[in-house]
Formats: structure tokens, sequence, C-alpha cells
């Protein structure tokens, strides 16, 4: 009998809102799952030429994405031809015969397993004053529970979430059952060894006094990926680093998601696996970009990009101003390699070679930079159809990968530029309306402004692409191009509110007002 296919993957916002949509009606659904199952990605791709999920198939016909589906679900409400949904779809899908295109077909074989990452070394283990030995994830969430974080002022000065050194060695003696006050001493100057725990600036050996001292997840609080430094093993296949962490992640937004697809990022943020990630993000201080090729730059930097946005939404909160996304995409930072990369460094001085930013007044990297050897050499515009900024006017997130992705830049430039919100032709007005994404990253596509049509016909097909090819040729009446409004709404139901100022790890006090 008939079926409805779905293709899909577990973390996907969309894919849970429409299989909500059906689940709602009692409509039944075959899923193919294409992260378990990764051989079924190249038939979605050879039947829907689209990278994102879901994809939906009512028995042969090709339906298309999330909006696609919940559109034509609510259509059948309203023209009310039968009773319920759940009837028109015995009716009209599950009545015909099944479908024969092998593609549409349930996978036969099983689950693939992921080959887990590689084993954590000695230098992942801290030894206790009773002998055991502990995580360093484990032991800084034991004493991110037991030792008291407070605002202590100095000098005029500010310093949060921090603690003295006599309450930080009495603390240790508490939790840890140590008896000996010099014994607290001595474990606290191992976790300072380890950088677990931190004077707070650097200047004190810990000790039972009136120094301030901040455990690491409180020391940089602007830098996404540093609740912990990095000293263990790095997995020397960096894509499939990403690719876990995005796991971890989608786990967590999807456990925060409502049926409408609207994530709760305060709830994300208290998931009982969140500190999981942001331990295990850190892994991303110890990756170098050096011996990258392009292609790899590209898929990487792009996956890294669009999981880092998702990790400051919770981890940071979200603009909702002009002046908040400047300083969101400007100041808010992570370590790659070593090396601190903002949104904008990463996206316009490795991503697209060194280009200033929208509105910026110069490049991210100044000459002698020793970022400016990774850049990537040849720029390709369609980055732009995969950075996903958290906007809803951005594409939708996708996973590149470094074997195919020509061909994944090839559609998901593609399918944008399809999409009528992004590039509008009016023929009858000879008017072109484009994404605002082609105004401000105008010269990655085309020398000029009038040279944007030509540019945007790589990217169109069917009627819209001989639309436009009839407008380009008719050279008595010029184009006239106009840019849409972005849509800088996001797909948060909850979140924190992004204020750079409460980021920062100390702050000037009322006293320093009269300190000269």
């Amino acid at each position: 009998m008939g079926r409805i296919t779905i293709f899909t993957i577990d973390e996907c916002r969309f894919c849970i809102k429409t299989k909500a949509a059906l689940t709602n009606r009692d409509i039944p659904y075959t899923e193919i799952n294409i992260a378990s199952h990764p051989d079924k990605r190249s038939d979605m791709l050879a039947l829907a030429d689209q990278l994102t999920v879901p994809q939906v198939f009512f028995n042969e016909k090709y339906i298309g994405g999330a909006d696609d589906t919940i559109a034509l679900l609510e259509r059948w409400n309203e023209e009310k031809s039968y009773p319920t949904a759940l009837e028109r779809y015995q009716k009209e899908i599950e009545s015909q015969p099944d479908p024969t295109d092998p593609r549409l077909a349930p996978p036969s074989t099983p689950p693939i397993v992921v080959n887990p990452p590689p084993e954590r070394t000695d230098d992942d283990k801290v030894l206790l004053p009773d002998g055991q030995r502990i995580s360093v994830l484990d032991l800084t969430e034991k004493l991110l529970k037991s030792l008291p974080q407070e605002n202590l002022s100095y000098l005029g000065l500010v310093y949060k979430n921090c603690l003295k050194g006599l309450t930080c060695v009495a603390s240790l003696m508490e939790t840890f059952g140590i008896q000996e006050k010099d014994e607290a001493v001595k474990f606290g100057q191992l976790l300072q060894q380890k950088k677990i725990l931190h004077h707070v600036t650097n200047d004190h050996e810990f000790s039972d006094s009136s120094y301030f001292y901040r455990l690491q997840p409180f020391q940089t609080p602007t830098i996404l990926n540093s609740y912990r430094i990095w000293s263990d093993r790095i997995d020397q296949d960096h894509m499939a680093l990403v690719t876990r962490l995005a796991k971890m992640m989608g786990k967590i937004t999807s456990d925060a998601t409502d049926g409408d697809g609207n994530v709760d990022y305060i709830k994300a943020s208290e998931n009982e696996n969140y500190p999981a990630f942001e331990e295990a993000v850190c892994e991303i201080q110890g990756v170098s970009m050096i011996n990258m090729d392009d292609k790899m730059k590209i898929a990487f930097g792009i996956n890294l990009y669009n999981l880092m946005i998702k990790y400051a939404f919770i981890k940071v909160g979200i603009p909702s101003t002009n002046f908040q996304r400047q300083k969101f995409f400007g100041k808010t930072i992570f370590y790659i390699g070593g090396d601190e990369y903002s949104f904008n460094d990463l996206e316009n001085g490795i991503l697209r070679g060194n280009s200033k930013a929208p509105y910026a007044l110069q490049a991210p990297f100044s000459s002698y930079d020793p970022r400016m050897k990774l850049m990537v050499k040849n720029v390709d515009p369609r980055i732009h159809f995969g950075l996903n900024c958290g906007a809803k006017s951005c594409p939708p997130v996708k996973k590149f990968t470094v074997v195919a992705i020509e061909e994944e830049l090839r559609i998901v430039a593609s399918a944008f530029a399809e999409q009528d919100e992004n590039v509008l032709v009016d023929e009858d007005s000879n008017e072109l309306h484009l994404t605002s994404i082609l105004s401000w990253f105008r010269a990655d596509f085309a020398e000029s402004k009038d040279k944007l049509p030509e540019a945007i016909l790589n990217f169109l097909k069917g009627e819209k692409k001989e639309k436009l090819e009839k407008m380009i040729k008719n050279k008595k009446k010029s184009i006239k191009i106009t840019f849409m409004t972005y849509d800088w709404g996001t797909d948060a139901s909850k979140s924190k509110m992004y204020n750079i100022g409460k980021l920062k790890s100390k702050k000037l006090s009322a006293s320093a007002l009269f300190v000269y």
C-alpha cells in the first residue's frame, strides 16, 4: 500500500515540526534517517536536489520540505474534502500501490555505528586527595557546585564570579574531606597547575589568603569554548570532531524544541548534556587549519560557524538590535588552533580571503597577523548560502563535507535562489528583488550592482531563470535591482538577552569614580 516517506535527521527542528504536523492528524509516515543511513543521502539528493531535511514524498510525488508539507496539510483542513485528514490520507495515498522507486525504499541495512572519538589520555584525569582519579569535566562540575562564587572589589574594580583563597581552602576541605589546611592549599595549587582554577589576574600562586581566584569557566566569559584549557589529545579527523559536536548540540536543542520548531535556549542551557558539550567543544582549541586545503577550510569553516552560532545563542544570548549584532559578531570569540576568532574573523578573514565585512572600514586581519596564512585563497561566493547567523532570513543549516563540497554548494545556492523571499524576478515591471546578502557581499558575486543579474543567473533554473535571461537580453530597458528587508528574527521561544557588558569578567565599580 502507499505511504508517506520523510528523509530526516534526528537533530533537525524542521523535521520535528513536520513529523508533529502529521502525528497531530494521526497520519502515519515512514522515516528514512540519513544520519543513521548515510547511503540514503545520495538517494535524497537525486530525488529532491536538496541538501536540507526534511524532504517529503507522498508515494512517489515530491512534496518538498517542512513549509511545503505543512502548508499542504493546512489546505487539507481548509478544503474539508474528507471528514478528517487521516481519511484523506487513506483514500488518496495509502490506497495506492507501493512506491516502486528503490530510492524511496526504507533502509534494509542496520544503522551505521559511528566511530567513537579517540580515547582520552591521562591528561584528562586529575588526582584527588583521596587517591581517586577524576575527569576534568566531572571535577569542574563538582567545583562549580561546591565553591561559592562572589563579586569581589579591589581598587575600584569588581571581579565577577570569584572567591578568596581562604574561602576556597575551607570549601575544598569540606568538599573533598581534606583534614589539613596545607593539604587543601596543595590541592588548590594542583588545580591551578591544571588550569582549572586561576588567580583572577594570574599574578599569584594559590594560597590561604585574601587574593581572588576564579574557576576556568568564569575566567574568559566572552570566549565561547573556554570551559577548560584543552590539554588532552586532539582528534586528527577534524571534520569528524565537528560532526560529533554538532550532533551533541543537536540533541540539546532538539530536547528544547517545541512542536512549532521554536527553541527554548534557556532550557537548552539547563540540559543535562550541556556541560559535556561545553567541555568537548574546547577540543577545537587544538585544531590547526594550517594543513587544510581550501575545500576542507570551507567545509570545516561553515560547519563550525553554524555550530558556534547555536552555542553562542545558548551561552551569551541573542542580539536584538543592530548595535548588539555588531558586538555579537565582532566580540564573541572562540579559540581555533590557539588563535582567537570572532564570527567576523572566521567568515570574512578566513572564508572570504580577508575581505572587509559589511560596513567595516578595514579587513579583519592586518598584514602581520599570523592568521593571514590560514585564509582561503580562492573565495567561493556560494559560502553565503551555507553560513547561518541564526536569523530567519539566513539559509537553513546544512552539513557540508570535504569530498562533496562543490556539489553541496551548488545545491544550496540553487535552493536558496529559488525561494522568492531571496530572489524574486518580476518580468512585468523589469525588477529583480534580491536578498540583502547580495548587497552586503556584492563584491564576492559581481564587479558592480548592475552585474548582479548575470551572477544570479548561475544559481537559477526553470521558469525563473528563463524570465531573468529575457530581462538581461532586453538591452533597451535596464533591470531595476532592489534589496529586500532582512528578517533578523530567530527560532527562539525563550533566550538570554545579549549584552556584551554583562559578559566581562571584571567591571568598574561605583567606588572607582573616586579613585585618582
